[in-house]
């Protein structure tokens, strides 16, 4: 599996890995994470980037019990050091609960890890729709 975000957040740290045909969240305390989710690809919601923009992102979504939590990552590629940036939407129905963006110079990201485990997995990025797809892939 390869690393997609590892930050803090506050005194917690947020994992997130994908790959193998699956994906991991885990949050809470190091070593000591409140929630963990492994799924598999196909059960995640997973947008690539577009190909556009001063920001080089990616975001992926675990669902549990009907909350939501949305990873993303984001790397300025206009700044010099590519600095980089991550968090976790929490979200259940249309209420946001929480808006998480980790602690600043913390975020260890790896950038496209999303859409090389989902290409891997045979899913292609339909940017008519902004997530990824099992249909065919266009050549």
């Amino acid at each position: 599996m390869d690393l997609v975000l590892n930050c803090q957040i506050g005194s917690k740290t947020i994992t997130v890995c994908a790959g193998e045909g699956q994906a991991t969240y885990a949050f809470g305390p190091l070593n000591a994470p409140e929630l963990e989710l492994v799924m598999p690809l196909g059960q995640v919601q997973a947008r690539p980037w577009p190909g556009v923009g001063r920001s080089i992102w990616e975001d992926i979504t675990f669902e549990n019990a009907g909350t939501r939590y949305t990873a993303w990552i984001s790397v300025d590629r206009m700044a010099e050091d590519l600095p980089a940036t991550g968090g976790v939407i929490v979200s259940h129905g249309d209420q946001k609960l929480a808006d998480l963006t980790c602690n600043a110079d913390t975020a260890n990201v790896g950038i496209f890890s999303i859409a090389d485990a989902m290409q891997a997995a045979g899913y292609c990025a339909d940017h008519d729709s902004g997530l990824y797809t099992s249909a065919a892939c266009a050549d």
